[in-house]
């Protein structure tokens, strides 16, 4: 009987198991209504209108709140995390470079198009990123050449720094600050390392992202997302779907039975 019981249970949770992987499983149109999280003062859980909002791109469709970038245009200075001026030979950014950083800022916190390259992190709010998410050549040399002259003493901005006490990145103790001509050797290394592998350079011929579109024409992102939400989607659900064939169940759950105590014990007595 307590073989029985055994069996029965194991059964149960291998059902269940399967139960939850297809629960978990997201459509093209999860990805596609998919926010990277941000603390609740600057993000949303889901993309919609935004007017106010100061990246002006998302107005119509964004995933941040108004006053996202505002502490950036005073000082330079991000969500209390990341000072871009952190190099005490260049303590602002020139205009333009603001201007291509401030586009890469609000396309990462307000982009509603992000969905299928996002890597949601455990640790809420700051953990979630992107991951290869493929940025056109030619906007990372627009980014690139804005921003060359810049100083740093990072090369990765996400595993280099060290931290002060509110949480802020400076320097590492014996860092030198260098000009980014100095930290990276190309617009392409400059793009695919500043964020941890968050961005993954492409010719314009392939599928990519902007950050600097023209917000007067249709976002070309959008159609760049589908494509890729629509394959991500395809292909998680083969895989959940390959996941426990009934032959696996059949072998998992006789395995279970052989091989517990309660069996074990059961089969001595019998």
């Amino acid at each position: 009987m307590a073989a029985t019981l055994t069996g029965i249970v194991c059964l149960a949770f291998l059902v269940l198991g399967q139960f939850v992987e297809t629960e978990a499983r997201l459509s093209a149109e999860d990805y596609l209504n998919m926010c990277i999280r941000l603390p609740n003062e600057y993000s949303k859980a889901r993309p919609s209108p935004e007017p106010d909002v100061e990246c002006i791109r998302y107005r119509d469709e964004s995933c941040c709140k108004p006053n996202m970038t505002t502490s950036f245009l005073e000082d330079h200075q991000w969500m209390n995390m990341t000072d871009y001026g952190h190099c005490p030979q260049k303590p602002r950014l020139s205009p333009e470079c603001e201007r291509l950083t401030h586009d890469e800022m609000c396309f990462f916190a307000c982009s509603p198009n992000s969905g299928p390259w996002i890597v949601r992190g455990k640790e809420y709010p700051y953990s979630d990123r992107y991951n290869q998410l493929p940025v056109c050549a030619s906007q990372c040399d627009k980014w690139w050449n804005a921003c060359k002259e810049e100083y740093t003493c990072h090369r990765n901005w996400f595993t280099d720094p060290a931290w002060d006490a509110n949480g802020m990145n400076i320097c590492p103790k014996d860092a030198v600050c260098k000009k980014y001509t100095e930290v990276y050797t190309s617009a392409a290394d400059f793009c695919n390392t500043i964020w941890d592998g968050g961005y993954h350079v492409v010719p314009d011929t392939e599928p990519c992202m902007e950050f600097s579109f023209d917000p007067a024409k249709p976002n070309p992102n959008v159609p760049v997302a589908r494509a890729a939400a629509e394959k991500k989607a395809a292909v998680s659900e083969a895989s959940s779907l390959k996941m426990y064939p009934p032959s696996g169940v059949f072998v998992l759950y006789t395995l279970f039975l052989l091989c517990t105590p309660s069996t074990l014990f059961y089969m001595k007595l019998h």
